[in-house]
């Protein structure tokens, strides 16, 4: 009885490397065997090998498909042919990443959770509002000055205060009242403002004293 062993159309290798019986010709009654398949049986393979028909003979072939490797630098690739090994030097495991990475990594996760909490502060206030906040501290902390009881007590001249002056015409509430707001709005918006600059700060120092360590796992957890 004459075996035969199917060759598979996509990529030329057996299909089953135990075969199968050949089918007979019923008007001859001889084996009649079919265009895609060998009457030799495939050599012995290894592991990462396949026997593939190429012109009509079987040939021992590398395969390596579905494997995934790294190169140095940490690019993943993965085979998807015959016939492909994988190069010198490539690594099974993803290399880790280069310390400097990890730094710049965690100094961006930083650096985005502080601009989200300065936004949170800026968000209470329209923006061109924000603007005017110097002019209106500097004029309110020198009529202040000018004015406390307990300091100055009014002595002198008065301070000219014209942005503040505007302000008054259309929200009469007093000199006084709005300086006072004014000045609590700045120590509020002040305080919040370097406590979340301090963190940063204190954040990137824990940056900086990471990478010097070659602390890795730190690297890798720094985050706002």
């Amino acid at each position: 009885m004459t075996r035969i062993w199917d060759i598979n159309p996509v990529d030329q290798t057996i299909i089953d490397p135990a075969g199968r019986e050949c089918p007979i010709d019923p008007m001859s009654g001889q084996p009649k065997i079919p265009g895609s398949a060998m009457t030799e049986a495939p050599p012995p393979t290894g592991e990462h090998e396949a026997a593939q028909a190429i012109g009509g003979a079987w040939q021992v072939v590398p395969d390596w498909r579905g494997h995934v490797y790294w190169t140095d630098d940490g690019e993943r690739h993965e085979i998807a042919e015959l016939g492909i090994e994988p190069p010198g030097g490539a690594l099974n495991e993803a290399p880790p990443t280069p310390l400097d990475d990890l730094a710049t990594a965690a100094l961006a996760r930083i650096n985005a959770g502080y601009a989200s909490a300065l936004k949170a502060i800026l968000d209470q206030y329209p923006r061109d509002e924000t603007l005017s906040f110097d002019k209106q501290e500097a004029q309110a902390d020198a009529w202040w000055a000018w004015y406390d009881p307990d300091g100055n007590d009014q002595a002198g001249t008065e301070p000219t205060t014209p942005y503040l002056d505007s302000m008054l015409i259309t929200r009469p509430i007093g000199k006084l009242e709005l300086v006072n707001r004014i000045r609590d709005k700045a120590a509020r918006f002040s305080d919040a403002h370097g406590q979340a600059t301090g963190k940063r700060q204190a954040l990137e120092d824990e940056v900086r004293a990471a990478l010097e360590a070659e602390d890795r796992d730190t690297l890798a957890a720094l985050t706002w």
